[in-house]
């Protein structure tokens, strides 16, 4: 398969052209360099894009300004990538014919919606965004520009990816357990997306695998440390020996059944995975 890979030298671009490079021939495009990138330039070059969609039989957009641009990028310059780069992209798809296009979008996209009650918010894809700032607007118009245009017989995928920054340890692991992702799992769900067959629009969230369920919600905001040994009884040893403090409160609760179910995602860097299964979890090997 021929694909368009935009934001091929950063983070989540690189993941999945490593994932995707042996069995398929990337085009990769971004404005600086990397492995992946074969061309430099912008999404929002309207004669560029064209261009390269020729003869192409995917898209993946992964190119984006992101929250940490926030306050440091015009207001203006997030719409110009973010939203027209995007429709950009959409409408040469519809010029060339390429039927496929999968857009990396964020959990961010919730913005206040993820503001807890009296208890934790089960996050799935039934949960109406309500952006908090131009990155989750622009996000939001993005996501919108892909709903529309499947009115044209395009197949629109969108990823609502969870975070997956570098953090400290003990953020990374507690983030696994509710609100965050292995780059490698968000590169598996780009390809199977990309294999996907379904048409129209839709949409999925993107994040390690939880353990907890709705009836978690309200003991998750105010004893989550009893949740989290409840089903990891070997956690709070694992988090002593590192003089780590397992989670007073979780706010959030990030839920993949949808992209489970009709993607078939499996991802495999959870929570478990960053603690050695015999120091911290008791097995044998």
């Amino acid at each position: 398969m021929k694909i368009l890979l935009t934001g091929s030298s950063g983070r989540v671009g690189t993941a999945v052209a490593t994932l995707l490079a042996a069995d398929h021939e990337i085009t990769g495009l971004d404005l600086g360099p990397g492995p992946f990138t074969t061309v430099h330039g912008d999404v929002a070059d309207t004669a560029l894009i064209n261009t390269l969609c020729q003869q192409q039989d995917a898209v993946i957009h992964t190119a984006a300004l992101h929250a940490p641009h926030v306050g440091h990028a015009s207001d203006d310059d997030f719409r110009r990538i973010n939203v027209h780069g995007t429709q950009n992209l959409l409408d040469a798809c519809r010029r060339h014919a390429v039927p496929r296009f999968v857009f990396t979008s964020s959990t961010s996209v919730y913005g206040h919606a993820l503001a807890p009650g009296k208890q934790a918010v089960w996050v799935d894809e039934t949960l109406t965004p309500q952006p908090r700032d131009i990155y989750d607007e622009t996000k939001r118009a993005a996501e919108n520009a892909c709903r529309s245009a499947v009115a044209d017989g395009l197949r629109c995928t969108v990823l609502r990816m969870s975070r997956s920054f570098p953090e400290p340890e003990r953020l990374m692991a507690l983030y696994r357990l509710y609100r965050g992702v292995d780059l490698r799992d968000v590169a598996q769900a780009h390809a199977l997306a990309l294999g996907s067959n379904t048409p129209g629009f839709r949409c999925y969230v993107i994040s390690a695998p939880t353990p907890f369920q709705p009836s978690d919600c309200v003991q998750l905001l105010h004893d989550a440390a009893a949740v989290v040994s409840r089903y990891f009884p070997w956690s709070p040893a694992a988090f002593a020996r590192r003089g780590w403090l397992l989670p007073q409160a979780i706010d959030r609760v990030y839920a993949i059944d949808h992209a489970v179910a009709e993607l078939g995602y499996r991802p495999r860097f959870g929570f478990e995975t960053l603690f050695d299964a015999v120091a911290d979890r008791g097995g044998s090997r």
